[in-house]
């Protein structure tokens, strides 16, 4: 489970001479059931003007899921409140490479001239990239998980006749590819010449870099995301955190850099 935060803008109001001050509107805490029967908890904070958030009471609020907290742009915990972003670590590198899969499918590269390299460190793609083999003649993957891609590996040479080469090593993966996928461009090779997909792209000289745009999520989990929540952080905590698998098929149109 996690939680989510929205804030309500309160005007402020003007000033009384009165012996006793009102009390400012507390938070509010609700239950969210996810289509799956999983569930979130949404806190709304009154906010007067560009007013302090108040962190250890937000915290207080979400409990156990205080480092699990779904952010509106902008807002950021205060250095050393026990409240935390959560920070997806599967569901931006899947999206990726599904976007990757789409934009390939519509570019008409001859298959027997790519030769794709997958950057995964944590081994979460080994179900996606089995879906590439019709589309190139070689697969390499870069991971520190080698176990992870075992049975991909196997699937790949009995049906595909395709050896999936699987390596711990960024240089010996990406030597001579011409389409690369990775969260970072930062990492790819600076020589690198060939179509390189990105979650954050910076300029090469030699490649061609795409982006997956806007994620459009299914209408069941779109009508709960509340304003404000990015639509990838809110769909990688349901998936991360919630079993939501369905979710696992996600991807966005790519667009060149």
């Amino acid at each position: 489970m996690f939680a989510t935060l929205g804030t309500l803008e309160c005007p402020a109001k003007p000033r009384r001479p009165l012996r006793r001050r009102s009390a400012p509107p507390a938070l509010t805490c609700s239950r969210v059931t996810l289509p799956n029967f999983f569930s979130f908890y949404h806190i709304q904070v009154p906010r007067q003007n560009d007013a302090a958030l108040p962190w250890n009471e937000i915290a207080e609020t979400a409990g156990a899921f205080r480092r699990r907290l779904l952010l509106p742009a902008g807002l950021t915990p205060d250095q050393g409140s026990p409240a935390a972003a959560f920070v997806p670590q599967r569901l931006p590198l899947i999206v990726l490479c599904n976007s990757a899969l789409q934009a390939l499918q519509t570019m008409g590269l001859d298959p027997a001239l790519q030769k794709l390299c997958v950057a995964d460190p944590r081994g979460v793609l080994a179900e996606q990239v089995e879906a590439f083999a019709l589309l190139v003649a070689e697969i390499r993957v870069v991971t520190d998980d080698l176990a992870a891609y075992g049975e991909t590996a196997e699937r790949l040479r009995r049906r595909y006749g395709l050896s999936l080469l699987v390596t711990p090593d960024e240089t010996q993966g990406m030597a001579d590819s011409n389409l690369l996928i990775l969260d970072d461009a930062a990492d790819a090779p600076l020589a690198f010449r060939g179509i390189l997909f990105t979650n954050h792209p910076k300029s090469f000289m030699n490649a061609a870099v795409y982006s997956p745009g806007a994620l459009t999520l299914p209408p069941a989990f779109a009508a709960l995301c509340p304003p404000g929540i990015d639509p990838l952080q809110f769909a990688s905590a349901a998936y991360e955190l919630c079993a939501a698998d369905e979710l696992g098929g996600l991807w966005a149109a790519c667009r060149q850099n």
